[in-house]
């Protein structure tokens, strides 16, 4: 189920019976000549969106921008700082469990958000927040 093409009730249905999203992540950078700047984004969208539907869970749109200072000098890339990212990602986990996620799977396609999104992941569980697990 992909949140952004429900509607509110809907998605209030989901909550009553199931407390697990899925939140793609990539960035928007070089990866050579011949690929396009969406590369990560669209990977980690698709593999989100296919195992959320396999599984019957709640997707969220894809946060496309990441920390790719790294790819700075070709045109294009955009990028966060780090604890900027850390910051966003956080405020945007804690926002899920207002509704009544409880239970979070970063689907991440790019090797620059990694430990930041352990941090989060070790910040929400170890305040008793919700459980949130980065995959690649």
């Amino acid at each position: 189920m992909y949140a952004a093409d429900r509607t509110w009730p809907e998605l209030g249905d989901y909550v009553a019976e199931e407390s697990v999203a899925v939140v793609p992540l990539g960035s928007t950078e070089q990866h050579g000549p011949h690929l396009p700047l969406a590369t990560d984004h669209l990977i980690a969208e698709g593999l989100a969106r296919e195992a959320a539907d396999r599984g019957g869970f709640l997707c969220t749109p894809t946060v496309n921008v990441g920390v790719s200072p790294h790819h700075r000098q070709f045109h294009g890339t955009m990028w966060v700082d780090a604890p900027v990212f850390r910051d966003y990602i956080e405020s945007l986990t804690r926002n899920l469990t207002y509704h009544g996620i409880d239970r979070v799977v970063f689907v991440n396609a790019h090797g620059g958000n990694v430990e930041h999104l352990r941090e989060v992941g070790r910040r929400l569980r170890d305040d008793g927040t919700l459980y949130a697990v980065e995959w690649t």
